[in-house]
């Protein structure tokens, strides 16, 4: 089965509200088998709401809508979709009286006048409950039914075109924690039910260190693959390969996903470091528990950025002694025992207060382990020697010290360089971990 994902809303078009439906959509039918090509938005205007209809009739057996059900009268999505089938909405006495309810729960003494358009649909419909809202969706079989079918024919040319004689249309309020809930308790079980039951098994593998083209050379030959699927997604500073098996047979499609995952490993290994949604900050804090380390930072360009990420983790207070933002020279003598004749002669952005640094931090928490960061973030501050972009990172483990130098590029802005240099830091972090008994 094919499904489509229609959002109305002139607000989404215009860049007013970020559109995370769609998203929502698409990675539910994804989790369900049933296959979604094609994502319209489209304003609160009939006319266009039923040009994308048309389209979608023709290629989609399943039409999902968000947006449009509220009580204005720029709320068009119930009313455009009864109009295009010719189809006349009729009044549900039962379900007036229950958003009348819900006002008067509210406080209010009366309803207001424009909310009754919201218990009208077609006769035919099945309601979608909204228990945290008044605006209630519909699942309409319109294929289903011989007599929908004949009003279809009204239309010149639109029957010969479904693509499926079991046409299903369901609706949904654009507000996204109504949404969710009418899904997740209504029309994700119909879903189910209706889709063939087919099995779908996906995995993620996350990738850093290396770019997409390079990472997707190394694998070429796994893109060809029709069962599982395999396609790659580039981000800042990380690669995602995500692998997608459909079987009629869930053990088999996992089967089908993990041998091609052990596949891509075995040439990727050394770039990868977790699955689905594990983030580098996480993989980190398992292993700081699992080694039992701990860890202080001393930052400068990234401003508490790397101390943020890993201070997201819950638990992180197991292996996090001491995070300082030592921006100024001042502070990185007073705190960590920099020495002033250092920072004049080298500089703060240096390998030599790099060293220092974490040296310094690990001496004063008296942590496992410490690590520093200090550069040139931008977009000022650059120069010749030391341009925009330039960051020393330090590790201090035992009585060893180690310092990397990264040169990130000048185009990138100065919150993709922060970003850039925590991803380097934590997959710096990992990587010593790993090999820590």
């Amino acid at each position: 089965m094919k499904a489509e994902i229609i959002c109305i809303g002139t607000e989404l078009l215009m860049g007013q509200i970020v559109n995370t439906n769609a998203q929502f959509f698409a990675s539910e039918l994804h989790e369900l088998g049933i296959d979604s090509y094609f994502q319209t938005t489209v304003g609160d205007n009939e006319k266009r709401i039923h040009e994308v209809l048309e389209l979608a009739l023709k290629r989609s057996d399943i039409i999902i809508t968000s947006g449009g059900l509220g009580p204005t009268s720029d709320d068009l999505t119930h009313e455009s979709i009864a109009s295009y089938f010719n189809v006349k909405p009729t009044l549900d006495k039962k379900v007036l009286s229950e958003i009348e309810k819900k006002f008067s729960s509210r406080g209010y003494k009366k309803m207001p006048a424009m909310n009754k358009k919201q218990a009208y649909k077609p006769i035919d419909a099945k309601w979608i409950p909204n228990e945290n809202g008044t605006a209630r969706g519909i699942i309409w079989d319109v294929g289903r039914e011989s007599l929908i079918v004949n009003r279809i024919s009204i239309r010149e040319g639109i029957r010969s075109t479904i693509h499926n004689p079991q046409l299903t249309i369901l609706t949904f309020p654009g507000v996204p924690s109504e949404l969710y809930s009418m899904w997740n308790e209504t029309a994700k079980p119909y879903l189910k039910k209706i889709s063939g039951g087919n099995s779908i098994f996906s995995r993620t593998l996350k990738f850093t260190g290396i770019g997409e083209s390079a990472l997707a050379e190394m694998i070429e030959p796994v893109f060809d693959l029709k069962n599982p699927t395999v396609a790659p997604y580039a981000g800042l500073g990380e690669v995602k390969i995500r692998v997608t098996s459909k079987s009629k047979n869930l053990a088999k499609a996992k089967k089908d996903v993990l041998k091609t995952c052990k596949s891509i490993l075995l040439k990727t290994k050394d770039y990868y470091f977790g699955d689905d949604e594990e983030s580098l900050e996480e993989i980190v804090g398992k292993l700081l528990i699992a080694k039992k380390k701990s860890i202080a930072l001393a930052e400068s360009c990234t401003g508490g950025f790397l101390s943020k990420r890993l201070t997201d983790v819950a638990g992180s207070s197991k292996y996090i002694k001491l995070n300082l933002v030592t921006y100024a020279n001042e502070a990185k003598n007073k705190m960590l025992n920099v020495p002033d004749e250092i920072l004049k002669e080298h500089g703060s952005v240096s390998p030599q207060v790099a060293f220092l640094m974490a040296k310094g931090i690990k001496d004063l928490a008296s942590a496992d382990m410490g690590f520093s960061i200090t550069g040139v973030a931008g977009p000022s501050g650059g120069s010749k020697e030391k341009p925009v972009g330039l960051v020393y990172f330090a590790i201090a483990y035992g009585n060893k010290v180690k310092v990397e130098k990264k040169q990130f590029s000048y185009k990138y802005s100065r919150a993709d360089i922060r970003w850039l240099a925590t991803q380097f830091a934590l997959n710096w972090i990992r990587e010593s971990l790993m090999v820590i008994r």
